[in-house]
């Protein structure tokens, strides 16, 4: 349907654009005869504006359908970040690393820290540094 949309889209906009700037042209053209003013006229209200103006839709709609399919997937993503985030509080009992979220949630190190950075503040974590240097947070459960 995407595809059919697009194709659609720019054969709307190939001739609606260029067609309408030669009516355009040729109405303010002062060497036109008034006959064919009128038949340009005609031909840019009923032929190649509304065909700009599908074209324009079709594609706005296309832009506006990318949107919301960008904006489920990140729903999807963070949803599944927080069930892997839950699912590792309950087995390690309140106890997760930075590279247990992002090992288990298939995430960078770094988004995994900042998941769990956000998730500390929100929930008042504790934070354990072992000899390593190593962070690990704690959750009450």
């Amino acid at each position: 349907m995407k595809l059919l949309k697009k194709i659609l889209a720019l054969c709307f906009l190939l001739f609606g654009i260029p067609f309408s700037a030669g009516m355009i042209w040729k109405i303010r053209n002062p060497k036109t005869a008034p006959q064919d003013k009128d038949n340009a006229v005609a031909a840019l209200i009923i032929l190649t504006i509304p065909s700009t103006v599908m074209g324009g839709w079709l594609s706005w709609s296309l832009v506006q359908q990318n949107q919301r399919e960008q904006a489920l997937l990140i729903e999807s993503s963070q949803n599944q970040i927080e069930l892997v985030f839950l699912e590792l509080i309950e087995n390690k009992s309140g106890k997760i690393t930075v590279l247990q979220l992002a090992r288990n949630a298939q995430i960078p190190t770094q988004s995994a820290k900042e998941y769990l950075d956000e998730k500390a503040k929100e929930l008042s974590a504790d934070f354990e540094v072992n000899e390593d240097g190593n962070v690990s947070y704690r959750f009450s459960l």
